[in-house]
């Protein structure tokens, strides 16, 4: 799988690059507003730090203390792991529950990779509330004729996508993302809290009543969503910023409601260096509403140029760490 991701990415990316205009999209990466870049590589490293404060508050509810800075240095070498480095998210994320590991006590390092995972569930929850919401105001906010714009009918498409199979599907599943852990702490409540009695854990080991957290997860959830909400707030922002540099001037409302989609698909193991899936999935998602390939694509790009300057400098961390250990 290592080796396939990669791979996969790679296919991918030439995929969609035999879907554009050579000339066209070498045009638009070099009419890039590098204000906007440079501004979207900013709020890029803010969310990045809050998900550090996202994962230490975590990590506290199981029963792990870690201080920021230690946390800081891990994500930021996870962050190097998944850009710059080969292995990509997994990657990234085995090497967070690594680091964290050292701080659990003793017989409970499960939960250094319960708690990665649980900050990987809490922000995609909070994007599928973010994304939900934004969808009810692109359709409110769509004009009679379904217009994202009328006034600019270059500025958009058709809001009319999200009456199609394929919009419905969109909306369906995230409201289904959405609902999940609610739906995991009824069963919990209802069945699965018996499995966490002592003599069942004895007999099921560390690691089922581990998945049973996991479907249990609400009572963390909820306690972490403002704070998921808030860094995909901000981090559809600094998206919006790299298409806005390319002049992909789609409303923010509506880029926000198709993040769901797009940063989604980036879950997907296929990735070279972070590219691949994500650019898809912003083709997919962006391009019916009437912004061309070519800007989309390039827009998607920057975005995941923004990972990996921060990859680069999470290098820092990883001579550093390397250092104390010499």
């Amino acid at each position: 799988m290592r080796f396939l991701r990669p791979l996969l990415g790679l296919a991918l990316l030439a995929g969609l690059l035999s879907l554009t205009e050579p000339q066209a999209l070498l045009t638009t990466f070099q009419q890039t507003d590098l204000k906007l870049f440079v501004a979207a590589l900013v709020l890029a490293i803010i969310a990045n730090m809050v998900c550090v404060y996202r994962w230490k508050l975590i990590a506290k509810e199981l029963g792990i203390s870690a201080p920021y800075g230690f946390l800081l240095s891990a994500y930021a070498q996870g962050v190097s792991a998944n850009s710059v480095l080969p292995g990509g998210i997994v990657g990234g994320d085995a090497w967070r529950s690594l680091a964290i590991a050292k701080k659990a006590n003793e017989g409970s390092k499960h939960q250094g990779v319960l708690s990665v995972l649980l900050d990987r569930v809490s922000g995609f929850w909070g994007l599928t509330w973010l994304s939900l919401s934004a969808g009810v105001v692109a359709i409110l906010m769509s004009t009679p004729g379904g217009r994202v714009n009328q006034a600019e009918p270059s500025s958009g498409g058709s809001m009319q996508w999200f009456d199609s199979s394929l919009g419905q599907a969109y909306l369906l599943a995230l409201l289904a993302i959405a609902l999940a852990p609610i739906l995991g702490r009824l069963l919990h409540m209802g069945w699965l809290h018996r499995f966490e009695m002592e003599h069942h854990r004895q007999r099921l080991g560390k690691w089922v009543p581990a998945v049973i957290q996991i479907i249990n997860a609400l009572p963390i959830l909820k306690k972490t969503l403002v704070i998921s909400v808030v860094i995909q707030v901000v981090t559809a922002t600094a998206f919006w910023l790299c298409l806005q540099s390319v002049s992909i001037d789609t409303p923010w409302w509506l880029l926000t409601a198709l993040c769901g989609g797009v940063f989604l698909s980036g879950v997907l193991p296929a990735a070279l260096g972070g590219f691949g899936a994500r650019e898809l999935g912003a083709v997919a998602f962006i391009t019916p509403f009437g912004f061309a390939k070519e800007g989309v694509l390039a827009g998607s790009v920057l975005f995941g140029l923004t990972a990996t300057v921060q990859g680069v400098m999470g290098l820092w961390f990883w001579f550093k760490a390397r250092g104390e250990r010499g």
